[in-house]
């Protein structure tokens, strides 16, 4: 038997049922062959294995995020950074000083923006924008990647005009620049976009290296076939691994195109987007908006063209991802799956909803009935919800708040549930969801400790079909390790959120090391 390569030692927490805590981890070609103590893993180590000496330090299974868009990450992290600007002038200056330092013509992207955090609570004008430069198109995009305001080149580069779907009009009929769903210039957040292969690159290894830097060894990247070609081209330069989904419209040739794709693995994923957001009133309502009575939100698809999307990509025996995040969505998304599934059985089809951020009660059961896995981000409670969810309760009132995220009410249904970021739309952050599924706003929906864990690790491995190879600390599994300074079971609830990654490491081999 050949020698191990690595003998991790330290405070090993597993998520293992069979064996919760364990003192080393033995490693040879990249995968775990033995968890015990010190003297067992030594036992059968042979005499060239390194050692890593955690020093107390506690190492639990790679962190894993279910739903994370990694170009446009990279994207923001390139472009005019306006997560803490607090006023209109304040927003205007820093667009006006990467203005006049970019090439006229070149786009000046602006993401993360909060018009909630704005003291005057809006966009800036289009008007205002073209103020600073008609020589470059500007793009706004609201932090929850839903909404828009473009200056008047970009709205041109668009092809964007008043009476389409999306493009909100002044008073004279002229498009004022604000862009909603459907008109939503998801385009320009495509590779495309970027300068050359060469600006993608260094987008995907920004936002590679953030996931490592935060404990992160596999990404589920939720892409349209364009950069989930590109990813896959450059995966052996990135840090971290990458599990796929393709997003697209849900026609019959993207269905075949994800099948045709040999460079992705089975059980292969197709994703499409079923409604908006919330704060951009664009999520599907069975009652309207508290702060917008007129209001319902939108359906991307009639209920035939959800049903056909289904049935098909069902039928070629795909993984099937749909973004519902309120109550009329989850409806269509639930029926749709049901009626499938009666007609073409399939004992272990582990469908995804994303999001299912605004559920009604009976919606939770008929996700556990039909057996649909939920892949949901703890983070939007406190990013996207506000302090004490004040966010969501302006538009969705007292009552819907409080079926926010009900992680409680889901797991008591045995419903599986995977964490993940929806990044850009939060930052990855597997300890701060952790953290936020811990102190969840309403209490009765907060959740313990070791479910939570569990959620971005063993639970997203099952998410994926990959449970076999990757969320739990376990001889045969691939050697994917989070390593923390601190033990998350000594920590109280109130201060998890400061816990430090000390160490990735993925494959056995160490990718980020704290202040190096």
């Amino acid at each position: 038997m050949k020698d191990l390569d690595l003998i991790i030692k330290g405070n090993i927490i597993t998520v293992s049922n069979q064996q919760p805590r364990a003192e080393a981890v033995g490693i040879r070609e990249g995968r775990i062959i033995s968890v015990g103590t010190v003297n067992k893993v030594e036992a059968g180590a042979g005499k060239s294995a390194e050692v890593l000496d955690l020093t107390g330090k506690t190492a639990l299974p790679g962190f894993m995020d279910s739903h994370a868009h990694l170009m446009g990450t990279g994207k923001n992290r390139l472009g005019v950074n306006l997560t803490s600007v607090t006023t209109i002038n304040e927003t205007l200056d820093r667009i006006r000083e990467r203005a006049n330092t970019t090439p006229e013509g070149k786009l000046i992207y602006c993401p993360e923006y909060n018009r909630l955090q704005i003291a005057e609570k809006r966009f800036p004008t289009r008007q205002e924008l073209d103020e600073i430069t008609i020589r470059h198109p500007i793009w706004i995009s609201h932090f929850d990647g839903h909404f828009s305001m473009v200056n008047t080149p970009a709205l041109r580069i668009t092809g964007f005009t008043a009476g389409m779907d999306g493009v909100e009009t002044d008073g004279n009929g002229e498009p004022t620049g604000m862009l909603y769903d459907p008109a939503f210039p998801r385009g320009l957040s495509s590779r495309e976009n970027f300068d050359d292969e060469n600006e993608a690159m260094e987008a995907l290894k920004l936002v590679t290296e953030e996931a490592a830097s935060v404990g992160i060894t596999t990404l589920f990247a939720k892409e349209g076939m364009e950069n989930t070609e590109f990813i896959s081209r450059n995966l052996d330069k990135i840090l971290v691994r990458i599990h796929h989904m393709v997003m697209c419209r849900g026609t019959d040739t993207d269905i075949n195109d994800v099948i045709n794709a040999d460079f992705i693995k089975n059980p292969k994923c197709i994703a499409i987007c079923a409604d908006g957001s919330g704060s951009g009133h664009t999520a599907a309502m069975f009652e309207p908006y508290t702060n917008d009575p007129g209001t319902l939100g939108m359906l991307y698809y009639s209920d035939a063209e959800m049903y056909a999307f289904v049935e098909k990509a069902h039928q070629a025996g795909l993984q099937i991802s749909i973004h519902a995040e309120s109550e009329r969505t989850i409806d269509q998304v639930l029926w749709a799956y049901e009626k499938v599934l009666e007609k073409y059985p399939r004992k272990d089809h582990r469908h995804r909803i994303e999001h299912f951020e605004f559920p009604i009660w009976r919606q939770i059961k008929h996700a556990s009935r039909i057996g649909v896995a939920l892949a949901m981000q703890p983070m939007f409670t406190i990013v996207c919800g506000g302090p004490n969810l004040d966010y969501y309760r302006t538009y969705i009132g007292d009552v819907r708040v409080k079926r926010v995220q009900p992680f409680r009410s889901i797991l008591n249904e045995e419903v599986l549930v995977g964490g993940g970021s929806d990044t850009p739309v939060t930052r990855v952050n597997p300890i701060g969801g952790i953290y936020a599924l811990l102190n969840h706003p309403n209490e009765e929906q907060r959740i313990d400790l070791h479910e939570a864990i569990e959620i971005f690790t063993i639970n997203n491995a099952q998410i994926g079909f990959e449970e076999d190879i990757k969320g739990s600390i376990e001889p045969g599994k691939l050697a994917d390790f989070t390593v923390l300074a601190e033990d998350p079971y000594r920590v109280p609830h109130e201060n998890i959120k400061d816990i430090k990654v000390e160490m990735t490491i993925v494959g056995g081999k160490v990718v980020y090391t704290r202040g190096k």
